[in-house]
């Protein structure tokens, strides 16, 4: 009996980001851009693409911009389709967004000109089945050719789906878990000083509360915005702002706006005393937490 080695692949349970730039008011690489986005398409690797998101800096009207966002998605995806069913491999569920100026993720204008390519790594397990033939036995011996008589083989046994399946663990989060009346501080989402720009780590964080939404169409929540660094009034409204932008991002990903509300409690409730000591107590003071109002 020898073995012939069957090729599937597993999924990881693990979600990669790739960031790809554009020049100011292009929609087409640069030749450093289209190098580094080669180098990264051709990578010896199965990749499944979940979501293509584009985006724009500020300069322009929001109608050009959702437009040239949409053209810099298109020059990717359009890429991406080359190494269709060979390396590359869209979701069902693909989810594509251009978000023109709407999302500002970055503070430097050059690094929101991008698209965002999220997607799983398909890793190959081989998987050995047993084949009946000439009554020797090669235990893990690979057939690399087809033997001269075909008619001594005799039907291989397949393998149950459950067989083939190593058992993953769920990822589960806190809002996964959360009863009406909860309170989920966002940990990791982060803004810059004086604004409701996103620090670039805190991307996940947002598509992590998204994917919730999604998954539980019922849910009513209320995003509350907290700032740091000084005590009083917050003449710049910003933890209102951080709220909004909270909020703008997941309307702007098709959340019914009548699940949302959002509200601001400026400096009035701080984890740490202000003043901070430091700027990870800066950091976890300017925050957005989020109220459970309905499940």
């Amino acid at each position: 009996m020898k073995y012939v080695l069957l090729l599937f692949g597993l999924l990881l349970s693990a979600q990669e980001k790739a960031s790809f730039y554009f020049d100011f008011d292009q929609d087409r690489f640069n030749p450093k851009q289209n190098e580094l986005f080669l180098t990264w398409l051709n990578k010896d690797e199965n990749r499944e693409i979940l979501i293509i998101n584009g985006y724009c800096d500020w300069y322009g009207t929001f109608d050009y911009n959702d437009t040239l966002a949409y053209k810099r998605i298109n020059t990717v995806q359009n890429e991406l389709q080359t190494k269709e069913n060979a390396t590359i491999f869209f979701s069902d569920k693909i989810i594509i967004k251009g978000y023109g100026e709407r999302v500002q993720t970055r503070k430097e204008r050059r690094f929101n000109r991008r698209v965002d390519v999220f997607y799983n790594v398909l890793p190959n397990k081989r998987i050995a089945t047993p084949v009946v033939y000439d009554s020797e036995v090669y235990t893990g011996q690979v057939i690399n050719k087809v033997p001269e008589k075909l008619n001594q083989f005799e039907e291989a046994r397949v393998p149950d789906a459950d067989e083939l399946i190593e058992p993953v663990e769920l990822h589960q989060t806190p809002y996964d878990t959360a009863k009406v009346g909860d309170k989920l501080v966002m940990n990791n989402l982060y803004f810059y000083d004086r604004s409701g720009i996103f620090v670039p780590e805190s991307l996940p964080v947002m598509e992590e509360l998204l994917a919730f939404m999604i998954a539980h169409p019922k849910v009513k929540i209320e995003i509350q915005g907290h700032i740091c660094c000084q005590l009083g009034e917050d003449p710049e409204d910003i933890a209102l702002i951080r709220a909004i932008a909270v909020h703008n991002y997941l309307v702007a990903n098709d959340i019914n706006d009548e699940r949302l509300m959002y509200k601001s409690f400026g400096s009035t409730q701080p984890l740490h005393k202000i003043p901070e000591k430091n700027e990870k107590e800066r950091n976890e003071n300017r925050r957005v937490e989020i109220l459970i109002l309905e499940n």
